[in-house]
């Protein structure tokens, strides 16, 4: 089973624990928009946004920011014990370029980038964005 449907089907038979999705319908009952996100394992109330889509003609309507708005919302709802950190990983290629804006543009600070993760010339740009306050001594 590969990722995407180690994803879904975990999240569908319960066994990947705190893995959640948002999904958002159009006018017609059809999928318009959906987000995956889930703890980050070994990491201290870090949390991945691990995938965002966005059907092609709802581009630009505001689906993307709402979706994570909700992500965002739904993480500090658990509250800071559970949830501090969000972060999202994308690619560096030219047809991603609208994605990494897209989260700058959403107040997450381009934190890391790996050179060649995904193959050669391509590499893991990692967006970081905090869900609380932090906390001073």
């Amino acid at each position: 089973m590969g990722g995407f449907d180690e994803m879904l089907g975990g999240y569908l038979d319960g066994s990947l624990e705190d893995h959640a999705w948002v999904v958002v319908d159009d006018a017609h009952g059809h999928v318009a928009g959906a987000a995956y996100y889930a703890p980050e394992p070994f990491a201290d109330r870090m949390w991945n946004l691990y995938f965002l889509a966005v059907r092609p003609g709802q581009h630009r309507a505001g689906l993307g920011s709402t979706l994570v708005a909700q992500v965002e919302d739904a993480l500090r709802s658990r509250g800071a014990a559970v949830a501090r950190v969000l972060i999202v990983e994308t690619s560096s290629l030219d047809g991603y370029e609208r994605a990494r804006s897209f989260y700058r543009q959403l107040g997450y600070d381009e934190e890391a980038h790996i050179r060649e993760f995904y193959g050669p010339a391509d590499d893991k740009i990692v967006f970081w964005k905090a869900l609380t306050a932090p906390v001073e001594d």
